[in-house]
């Protein structure tokens, strides 16, 4: 698959709903600051990305419904991942500046967290997508998804990373619908993924 044909379609499909991408990246960023809202919110940004890569025309309300039916759903994932990562920028903080050997503890701990990082941007794609949407199921279609296509995944990682670094000082979110954007190359990433081994119409619909 190419990175640069899944970036172009992202693109595409979120300039065709920009509006409502710009309001659901906005209040994305919002549930984030209020911590509580924030997996589930994921959860409903992922949603509405799967919508847009069908053509789907969706709403605030479609998006609020998707908030209330992935609130647990999205908890389960969201405390691993709050875990995970608050350890590993603490170990990374730790052992930034100390000398000698267990300096390279620090990149053990980088590794870690980008590896993570890495499994969850395409986790909600794959969750949403299987019949089986079990944690453990999940993750090994995540790293499935990365032993098939690396050379795709690692370019669209170190896109978000730098979407992502953007984000974090400028709003970027907010004024150009990041967030939502990168929810939609990884949905367009794992659609191609599962069509390219004729699995796109199993995969098609999650649980009811």
């Amino acid at each position: 698959m190419s990175p640069l044909s899944i970036l172009t379609a992202a693109t595409r499909r979120a300039w065709d709903d920009y509006m409502s991408v710009l309001l659901l990246s906005a209040a994305w960023l919002l549930a984030q600051v209020l911590v509580i809202p924030g997996p589930p919110a994921t959860a409903a940004l992922f949603t509405m990305a799967r919508d847009s890569y069908d053509g789907t025309y969706w709403s605030a309300p479609d998006a609020w419904a998707a908030f209330r039916r992935e609130f647990w759903p999205a908890w389960r994932w969201g405390l691993p991942n709050l875990l995970v990562i608050g350890v590993g920028l603490y170990n990374v903080s730790v052992y930034w500046n100390v000398p000698g050997v267990w300096a390279g503890l620090r990149w053990v701990w980088v590794v870690v967290l980008l590896v993570w990082i890495g499994l969850n941007l395409f986790y909600w794609p794959f969750n949403l997508a299987a019949a089986d949407r079990s944690w453990r199921n999940t993750y090994a279609n995540c790293v499935r998804f990365w032993l098939l296509h690396p050379l795709t995944a690692a370019v669209l990682l170190v896109v978000a990373l730098v979407v992502g670094v953007a984000a974090v000082s400028t709003l970027l979110p907010v004024v150009l619908g990041a967030a939502f954007w990168l929810a939609l190359v990884a949905e367009t990433a794992v659609r191609r993924s599962l069509e390219n081994e004729g699995l796109g119409e199993e995969h098609s619909s999650p649980n009811p």
